[in-house]
């Protein structure tokens, strides 16, 4: 197919990359940073000067963009995918984006004779860049039949949810319970700070324990280096906390007790400045209550 992918960054680049080595064809144009676009030309990527500009010239688009106002203005705009595509046009949304939301814009988009499904990703920078991402999609089963060999040149796993925006559910559920898991981490690391226990010792004691997990393995020895350089901004896993719980609110009838603890503790983060760095940087607002940084070797000190 000839795939327009719009929102090249961390995910996006080596994803676009992947639909060129299998053949695909890409037209690419800048959203933010214009240095991933410069690659993927390099790598055989045409540019061109706007969504609508690319939707003239392809069967679909690939859209990984932060949130739904921004995929809005990707779509409606003044030069935006509706004022350039064909009756049939496919937009696939693979942001971590609101359902609710989603399905609204479905319906415009269907009014202007375009399709739109949702098919948000997991699997982190790593994923991206082996081709291994799990791809959750929501949307007219047809639909997804047609993109699925794009969506398989950088998904080992396809899962198919049901309606539009059950995709986008599944993606805030799962992104939920990870960083549930990331404030948990940063809370046990703080409490065993204050209890002077080595710090070192007690994350060679976790991986042999009950409590192991990837994301114990992945965050702390970030952490105990101060590597704090975005993966995953706190600002958006706030985003994205703050959407599983509207969510809940809004279509359950179901508490979420410990999500909405988690928010609030990624929500001090970013009220100390942290927001731009990574989520792991979560564990920075716990530093400044225990006044020293959560490091190996490291008794005292500022966590600036």
């Amino acid at each position: 197919m000839k795939v327009a992918f719009l929102g090249a960054g961390l995910m996006g680049e080596p994803m676009a990359g992947h639909l060129l080595r299998a053949g695909h064809e890409v037209v690419v144009c800048a959203h933010r940073n214009r240095e991933p676009i410069h690659r993927l030309v390099e790598l055989g990527a045409v540019e061109t000067d706007s969504p609508a500009s690319a939707a003239s010239e392809c069967d679909a688009a690939l859209m990984i963009l932060p949130t739904s106002r921004e995929v809005e203005a990707v779509l409606f705009g003044g030069k935006g995918l509706a004022h350039g595509m064909r009756p049939g046009f496919i937009a696939v949304d693979m942001g971590t984006c609101y359902p609710a939301d989603t399905r609204k814009l479905a319906q415009r988009f269907a009014e202007a004779g375009g399709r739109l499904i949702d098919a948000p990703v997991t699997g982190g920078t790593e994923g991206a860049r082996d081709g291994t991402l799990a791809t959750m999609v929501g949307g007219d089963i047809e639909v997804f039949e047609t993109v699925k060999p794009v969506l398989s040149a950088f998904s080992s796993h396809l899962y198919h949810f049901g309606e539009l925006g059950s995709g986008h559910a599944a993606k805030l559920v799962q992104n939920m319970i990870g960083f549930i898991e990331v404030a948990a981490v940063a809370e046990g690391l703080a409490l065993s700070r204050a209890m002077g226990l080595d710090s070192q010792k007690f994350f060679d004691m976790l991986g042999n324990s009950h409590s192991n997990s990837p994301i114990i393995q992945w965050m702390v020895p970030k952490v105990f280096a101060g590597r704090f350089e975005a993966e995953a901004r706190l600002d958006i896993a706030y985003k994205d906390m703050s959407q599983a719980v509207k969510m809940a609110r809004e279509m359950t009838t179901l508490p979420l007790g410990i999500a909405n603890a988690a928010t609030e503790l990624f929500q001090m983060g970013r009220a100390l400045g942290f927001g731009d760095q990574d989520s792991t940087a979560v564990v920075r607002g716990l530093e400044r209550i225990l006044g020293t940084e959560i490091r190996t070797g490291t008794a005292g000190g500022s966590s600036e």
